[in-house]
């Protein structure tokens, strides 16, 4: 739907604000029909737990980016990537998955592998991030019916501040506990709170909330910076790059045997004798012919980099292993610029980019860059192909070309190999590159 026809709805909606302020079920409808209406939108999406100290170590926590538009194939979908934590002394893990009214999507990096699957496949089969995705509800075809439908009561309490957002508190009690939610995966929670801007009808936070005795615990999902806007179609899409497989069990099979599935087809033994011989790839391959525009409004490409060592950090500020990293890499750019601990000529020439992606609220980002005085250059939300380029699977990942344009190291932050870890070996990549 486009932005015009939008704010038209809006405006219809604020004649019936002044009836609607005090019927919560009206501002639900209100809000149901202005994320219908809307063209797209993007924020940065956080996940926090609070309850009893019987369980509040157990909760989880996240830091994403949130997309809700409508792909043209798909229809309304909601994108979130980002990591999560699924208790508080859990490691962070990397997520990027899709959610639609008919499939889910997600990455599996580790596998290499793109999964497609119904909305109905087992919660132990999703990755954990489809459990806490506490916004599913924004994609049904009636937004918020489905709490409606099991709510014991519904009253409206005092407004509230969400990030500077006035808000209308929506108060559900449901009639009884959820035996499990397929959609949102979040349990027998027993009431939920919804915070609707006053302005824009969008919502800008959910709490669910689980009141069984002993056990009190409130999930709660917020959104800051939040964009209205049409969503381009790669920002509905799950990264992809060309070496993933794809596994998809929402297609009828077409393959010669049914009883396999598509990852697992016979394999024929090729005839040596016919099969000609592959070169193999170089240690160092080249860089690919790759382009973007930093904050300075500078152009850099494989061209205007060639003779000199890049350094490129990949990386979002929804990452949490990010906020270790990024000054780390400033670090780094220092010593390189001002070459006082590495033993190499005064005239090195290296260059150090962090490269935002996805970001919702690029003015923050730009100002948290200046306030901490990076050493690094930034460019954000450059073309969405240059990852692919790179066929970057996690953020963060540092990536060094050295001078004739050979990619000489390529890593990302493992279970192994921490924000420390990573730079160091960035570090030394860079040393032996630029040794005379």
């Amino acid at each position: 739907m486009s932005k015009p026809l939008y704010i038209l709805i809006l405006l219809a909606l604020l004649f019936t604000q002044a009836a609607a302020q005090d019927d919560p079920r009206q501002i639900l409808q209100n809000s149901a029909a202005a994320i219908k209406a809307t063209p797209g939108f993007s924020a940065k999406v956080t996940l926090s737990g609070d309850g009893s100290q019987m369980i509040l170590a157990t909760l989880p926590s996240m830091t994403a980016r949130f997309t809700l538009g409508n792909h043209p194939e798909h229809g309304h979908s909601i994108h979130l990537i980002g990591e999560l934590r699924a208790q508080t002394t859990a490691p962070p893990e990397s997520f990027d998955i899709v959610y639609t009214k008919d499939k889910l999507f997600w990455a599996d990096h580790s596998k290499q592998t793109i999964n497609i699957r119904p909305p109905s496949v087992s919660i132990r089969v999703k990755p954990p991030a489809f459990k806490y995705l506490l916004l599913a509800e924004l994609i049904n075809d009636t937004p918020y019916q489905s709490e409606l439908d099991k709510a014991e009561s519904i009253e409206l309490q005092p407004q509230q501040s969400i990030s500077g957002e006035n808000c209308n508190v929506v108060y559900i009690t449901r009639s009884k506990a959820a035996s499990g939610s397929q959609r949102s995966g979040v349990g027998a929670h027993t009431m939920e709170r919804w915070f609707i801007s006053v302005d824009d009808h969008l919502p800008r936070r959910v709490e669910q909330i689980t009141d069984a005795g002993m056990i009190k615990a409130t999930l709660i999902m917020e959104l800051t910076g939040l964009t209205v806007a049409p969503q381009s179609d790669s920002d509905l899409e799950v990264f992809s790059p060309e070496s993933y497989k794809v596994s998809d069990t929402t297609r009828p099979r077409t393959t010669p045997n049914p009883t396999l599935p598509d990852q697992d087809q016979p394999f024929t033994k090729p005839n040596p004798s016919n099969t000609p011989s592959i070169p193999a790839a170089p240690t160092n391959p080249l860089a690919p012919n790759y382009s973007f525009t930093d904050t300075a409004n500078a152009t850099v490409s494989r061209d205007t980099q060639t003779g000199r060592v890049t350094v490129l950090y990949f990386f979002g500020s929804w990452s949490i292993p990010a906020k270790q990293t990024t000054p780390l890499l400033s670090t780094l750019a220092t010593e390189l610029n001002s070459n006082t601990s590495l033993d190499v000529q005064p005239d090195t020439k290296v260059d150090t980019f962090a490269i935002a992606l996805r970001e919702s609220d690029p003015t923050t980002l730009t100002q948290d860059h200046q306030s901490n005085a990076y050493a690094h250059r930034l460019a954000i939300n450059p073309d969405s192909n240059l990852p692919a380029l790179f066929k970057v699977r996690v953020y963060p990942t540092i990536i060094v070309i050295d001078d004739t344009n050979r990619i000489i190291f390529n890593e990302h932050l493992t279970k192994d190999r921490n924000a420390q870890a990573l730079i160091d070996e960035a570090k030394a990549a860079v040393t032996k590159a630029i040794e005379p």
